[in-house]
């Protein structure tokens, strides 16, 4: 695991009754600003976040907890549920252990598409005052062949190497990196945990489960932040602008980058940040 940096703190709390680690910068005074990683094999927060997480704390009271499944929090998997309802409850559960009642969230892939999900959820659980969702459409335009790719994953160099490729392009220059996220990926029970939800049972024909996610966020109070990359392999091209036309609480940037800016481009990803949390709906 990444060791503790002088940036921030990393911690331990009990969030629903599961052990959740997450890393704190910044002020306590300050504006919370709560940052939800990806869904990637070997992720951690470090491994996310590490480029832009010193910069919000200049002006940002941060957090950036560990999701279930993944780093150093609880390998827990629930077969009766999707993915994003089995993980709004967890981070539900994190923020009122820390007494925050609102704040301003930002999330890659897995992360963005599940700020989008408790955006909408019922009372707003999250206390979600602006939310920003880069590459993470909270589900639809998915594109098949990208799922494929980023669940066919047995850990070693070779297959982190292919995985970061497909969430940043070239890869030069990110050894470490690469090596930190084999290393992550072989953290007992992670692999487990993010391998099992791809077990079906054989005998039992499962229809799909209705889901009026789209009909929420046109009905959206939210002001929220879609980021598409240009060059993302994982996602329909003009994703962002189809779900920011459900709602005129919905923007829409387009950037040149892949599917994770966060790590490919911090420094764009920081000012258009920046730029959103102070001037709602003005990011170009």
């Amino acid at each position: 695991m990444t060791q503790q940096s002088s940036e921030f703190e990393v911690k331990h709390i009990m969030a629903g009754g599961f052990k959740t680690r997450y890393l704190e910068a910044g002020d306590p005074s300050r504006r919370k600003l709560i940052l939800i990683h990806d869904g990637a094999f070997g992720t951690t927060a470090e491994l996310c976040w590490s480029g832009v997480i010193a910069d919000f704390a200049r002006d940002h009271h941060v957090l950036a907890p560990e999701l279930l499944g993944w780093g150093g929090t609880d390998k827990v998997v629930y077969f009766d549920r999707s993915p994003y309802a089995a993980r709004v409850p967890h981070i539900e559960a994190f923020v009122r252990e820390l007494g925050i009642k609102e704040a301003d969230y930002v999330g890659t892939s897995f992360g963005g598409s599940l700020i989008l999900r408790a955006s909408v959820a019922s009372g707003n659980p999250w206390g979600i005052r602006r939310a920003i969702s880069m590459a993470g459409s909270g589900g639809p335009y998915r594109l098949p062949a990208g799922i494929e790719a980023l669940t066919n994953y047995t850990p070693s160099l070779e297959a982190a190497t292919n995985l970061t490729e497909l969430i940043v392009g070239p890869t030069d220059g990110m050894e470490a990196h690469i090596k930190q996220r084999h290393a992550n990926s072989l953290i007992p029970g992670h692999w487990e945990a993010l391998s099992a939800p791809r077990l079906k049972n054989p005998s039992v024909e499962r229809a799909a489960q209705a889901d009026d996610y789209l009909e929420r966020l046109a009905k959206t109070a939210v002001p929220t932040l879609l980021v598409e990359g240009r060059r993302d392999p994982l996602l329909e091209d003009g994703w962002a602008d189809k779900l920011a036309a459900l709602s005129p609480n919905i923007s829409a940037i387009t950037i040149d980058a892949g599917h994770g800016p966060n790590i490919e481009c911090p420094d764009q990803v920081i000012e258009l940040v920046r730029k959103f949390l102070t001037n709602v709906g003005d990011v170009r």
